[in-house]
């Protein structure tokens, strides 16, 4: 039986390792974008990023590998939902005492489903759910990868043209909008994580 989930767990979550590359290159975004020479390839670069997590977080998704910290005042039932899917693996489990000192909480006691979106820690029947009782403001932790992989070819082609696309929009206008283009929308859309 899965418990009702507790209004006040608060759940807080950071990305606290950026992916290691980005989806699209200084290169290809040039070719793409008909832009000649390398006066504005750091430019070129900031859009590229801005139009990445731009995405991301207009997808609810991850999109390169990362590592995501999620926190929580409480643990509020045994099917923790893992926000910015798809979700790869988790790292660790963890209670914080006031100093920060973390107590892992053995894997052994939950399971993955890397197919749901967004991603689920599952508690095995029968285990007890993390305890703390010396901390009661994010004093629960779960760190984890997510993204599609490491590498821009683990990327649907569809989102990596939209990245393409807002990140030339974003170099004609030399401004960086919140929402994507509008010719784009109804294709991230199809990419969207909704969540309930």
């Amino acid at each position: 039986m899965i418990l009702e989930k507790d209004p006040y767990y608060n759940p807080q979550w950071i990305v606290s390792s950026a992916p290691v590359s980005e989806p699209v290159t200084v290169e290809e975004l040039k070719l793409f974008a008909r832009i000649d020479g390398d006066d504005e390839n750091t430019l070129l670069e900031s859009f590229i990023t801005s139009a990445r997590r731009l995405t991301e977080d207009y997808l609810n998704r991850a999109l390169i590998e990362q590592t995501i910290t999620l926190k929580m005042d409480l643990w509020p039932c045994e099917v923790i939902e893992l926000p910015r899917p798809p979700l790869i693996s988790i790292t660790a489990v963890e209670t914080l005492d006031e100093s920060n000192v973390a107590t892992v909480y053995a894997s052994s006691n939950y399971y993955l489903d890397t197919v749901s979106e967004p991603g689920l820690l599952i508690l095995k029947n029968g285990v007890t759910s993390p305890q703390n009782t010396v901390r009661y403001h994010g004093g629960y932790q779960i760190r984890y990868n997510a993204g599609y992989g490491d590498a821009a070819a683990d990327v649907p082609t569809a989102i990596i043209d939209c990245i393409k696309q807002w990140a030339t929009a974003m170099y004609e206008n030399r401004a960086v909008g919140s929402e994507p283009p509008v010719e784009i929308q109804p294709i991230l859309s199809l990419f969207k994580v909704h969540y309930i």
